[in-house]
């Protein structure tokens, strides 16, 4: 067992190379750690969480299309932190907006609504009926949930999945049309409302000595080199509407990650890149501010070597 232990202390905001979600470190003219290294562990992760769920381009934008007359209305949301209630409300203002500018009234389309007990959105049929509403018949449309055609997104996140509808719910060449069924059609989960529930933190140098790999029972994307995963949620107190609003997370690993290294190197460089829960590296509308990670270096025994 090593006898003794220095810390590595990093930054985000010291890397010398790369952006948020890849970044690299390099201490200049000298090693970032100079000694004969037995192993290097995870001790303490400070990261605060400034990624909105909804995000520009990933979870920010729906289709609604009238099958009678060809209509279709592009609900694009702003970027931002976003609860149930407010995605709610700003959902309906777009729905609202795209009506009025396609020559529709609001009521004509469908509305969405949330229970704030269940978690649970729903798309409701329009308010007006026919004969009254010549756009009786709607479909919904997203990248991963809904496709119309092929999916654009075959990882698994759009603003329909962050709300709780699945892409389960619907037989094959359906595609949400909540009005030539029941008049509600509701998410069959309760809403996530985060752009990621967790965070892998990898690095593939400090891993580099591993004889054997991480594994993951994801299908999406393949995980390797994770020194931790970060959940999205305050292990100290109850905090509410976590991900829907910024906050800090901060992490003391009782049982960290070890990562084998070799006594003759010392630590040159480090890498860390940051990956969201379906494989892809982090996105973020806005930059965050700067995370911090404290590692365990431990010095090889020294007693237990035979010269």
């Amino acid at each position: 067992m090593p006898w003794t232990n220095a810390s590595i202390v990093l930054n985000s905001r010291d890397a010398t190379s790369g952006q948020y979600n890849q970044l690299k470190f390099n201490a200049v003219n000298q090693n970032v750690v100079q000694g004969q290294i037995h192993s290097i562990s995870v001790n303490e992760l400070n990261f605060p969480y400034d990624i909105p769920n909804v995000q520009k381009g990933t979870t920010d934008s729906f289709e609604l299309g009238s099958f009678t007359s060809g209509i279709v209305l592009y609900i694009t949301v702003p970027p931002g932190f976003y609860t149930g209630d407010e995605l709610n409300t700003e959902i309906n203002k777009q729905i609202g907006i795209k009506a009025d500018a396609a020559g529709i009234t609001a009521n004509d389309a469908p509305t969405v609504t949330y229970d704030d007990v269940s978690n649970r959105f729903a798309f409701n049929a329009p308010v007006t009926p026919p004969p009254g509403n010549a756009n009786p018949d709607w479909q919904i449309g997203s990248p991963f949930t809904f496709p119309f055609n092929t999916p654009s997104n075959k990882l698994g996140k759009d603003i329909l999945s962050m709300m709780g509808f699945l892409p389960s719910q619907f037989p094959a060449g359906v595609y949400g049309n909540p009005t030539a069924g029941p008049d509600v059609f509701e998410g069959a989960q309760s809403a996530p409302l985060q752009f990621t529930q967790y965070v892998d933190v990898c690095s593939p140098l400090l891993c580099q000595y591993q004889y054997f790999r991480d594994g993951s029972t994801t299908n999406l994307a393949r995980r390797a080199d994770v020194i931790c995963r970060l959940y999205i949620s305050n292990n100290v107190a109850t905090q509410e509407n976590e991900g829907q609003r910024p906050f800090v997370i901060q992490r003391q690993f009782n049982n960290a990650r070890v990562m084998r290294w070799s006594a003759e190197s010392s630590v040159g460089q480090i890498d860390i890149n940051l990956f969201d829960d379906v494989g892809q590296p982090l996105q973020t509308t806005w930059q965050p501010r700067p995370y911090q990670i404290t590692f365990n270096c431990y010095e090889q025994d020294k007693d237990s070597i035979t010269y």
